[in-house]
């Protein structure tokens, strides 16, 4: 069983006592944390990447009373106005840092060859100042002009290693194409060599989007609505086969007046060949799959691939509803991007350690002749390691820390679940209580 989840953790904690990680926290070029403060980045960090949605007051508290200086007096606006200074970049960088050690190894699992990413947006709700209206947008409605405030996310997720790569915050607003640009361009950031396979909702499908994955080397499979291509469709022959998309002046002139700078090449290129497959959904409906992989792989394995991308809305559930991702330290805009960033990180260090034990978990369910494969609790996973967290990185020792991390994980794997494979029916809105009592938090 590969446990290399403790030689990342390991290589974490190094990292944040490094005195160059200073650059990376400071922003507009101001010279902040360059001397010794009650608070150092050290601890700033720490703070950020351990809170449970409790009040600053409690959170500094906790905090220092895990850290053993429960003593120590720090005024609430005095901690607020220290991560103002703070750099949001910091925790995309930790985080890539931390899983470099992993997508430059032979741990992770790919399919066919390929690392498996699923795309999506989604909408996060952020505190309703005016700071925050301006930075992200009004999510209104006809009973409300001004509405919610809510921020726009893309994630990219790995379906089967289970770890988020990247998440972009942006204005309600803003394309979600756009979001998924900045997240491919970032995944290039961490080096990742081997082939990509992204995997997109409806919504995705447009044409300069398409030649954008292909320029960019990324290979894609896109599920298209009934109005996507229609007359392509139409001259079909039969439900798996290669079709051109022609550059037509009018599909050209959308392009030139918001990517004139993708104009020219399209318009010298001339078409764009791609590959469509239908199939019929348990439910009865059509499902419409763009890719350019090639026949080789079949039109059931593509339609099962597109069913993994399902992944990454449950973990957009598990960020909201299990991490309290949306519970943002303070109205200002900074914080979201701090707090938004810093879960993401801590749900990778979460998964890390329960991939591990998923293994153990899984092997032992099948020598005991379980009926069901088996798999980590997720929910008492997040809890557990939101306990323990500070004390495994603030442990001085090399191995005192491996130990409490073996701790942690054998106390995880006595949470386990059967996964049971559900028939595909039509999704319905599940009308429930709010407070749920088979759903509680864990912390």
């Amino acid at each position: 069983m590969n446990n290399s989840y403790k030689t990342r953790f390991q290589n974490f904690s190094i990292l944040l006592s490094n005195p160059e990680l200073a650059k990376c926290a400071r922003k507009n070029g101001n010279n902040v944390f360059s001397r010794k403060r009650k608070l150092p980045l050290k601890d700033m960090l720490l703070c950020c990447l351990s809170k449970k949605g409790l009040a600053t007051t409690f959170e500094l508290r906790n905090y220092f009373k895990v850290k053993g200086e429960l003593s120590m007096q720090l005024s609430v606006q005095g901690y607020l106005q220290q991560r103002k200074r703070l750099n949001p970049e910091i925790f995309p960088y930790l985080n890539r840092e931390y899983l470099m050690n992993f997508y430059h190894s032979d741990e992770p699992v790919l399919w066919k060859g390929y690392l498996l990413i699923a795309i999506d947006g989604s909408k996060a709700e952020v505190p309703n100042s005016k700071e925050n209206r301006e930075t992200f947008g009004n999510s209104g409605n006809q009973y409300s002009k001004t509405g919610q405030v809510r921020a726009l996310v893309s994630g990219v997720y790995d379906v089967l290693n289970h770890f988020y790569l990247d998440i972009e915050i942006e204005h309600i607003s803003v394309s979600e194409h756009e979001l998924a640009k900045r997240n491919l361009k970032h995944l290039k950031e961490m080096g990742i060599r081997k082939p990509l396979l992204a995997v997109f909702d409806r919504g995705y499908p447009s044409l300069e989007f398409i030649d954008f994955l292909e320029t960019e080397g990324i290979h894609y499979l896109i599920r298209l609505s009934s109005n996507d291509y229609v007359a392509e469709g139409k001259q079909m022959q039969s439900t798996d086969e290669t079709v051109i998309l022609k550059h037509s002046s009018v599909r050209l002139q959308k392009i030139r007046q918001k990517h004139p700078e993708r104009y020219e090449q399209m318009k010298k290129k001339g078409e764009t060949l791609v590959r469509i497959s239908k199939a019929t959904l348990p439910s009865g409906n059509e499902l419409a799959l763009m890719t350019d992989l090639l026949d080789t792989i079949t039109a059931e394995e593509l339609t099962d691939l597109y069913s993994q991308r399902w992944e990454i809305q449950k973990k957009y559930h598990t960020l909201k509803n299990k991490m309290k991702f949306e519970s943002v330290t303070g109205k200002a805009s900074v914080y979201v991007y701090q707090d938004f960033w810093a879960q993401i990180f801590v749900y990778n260090m979460v998964q890390d350690i329960r991939n591990s034990a998923d293994k153990k978990v899984a092997e032992s369910g099948r020598e005991n002749g379980k009926k069901y494969l088996m798999h980590m609790n997720e929910n008492m996973a997040i809890g557990l390691f939101k306990e323990a967290m500070l004390k495994i990185i603030l442990e001085s020792e090399e191995k005192k820390r491996v130990k409490k991390l073996e701790e942690l994980q054998e106390e995880m794997e006595r949470h386990v679940l059967p996964i049971r494979e559900l028939s595909g029916k039509e999704r319905r809105k599940n009308i429930s209580n709010k407070n749920k009592n088979n759903q509680k938090n864990s912390f």
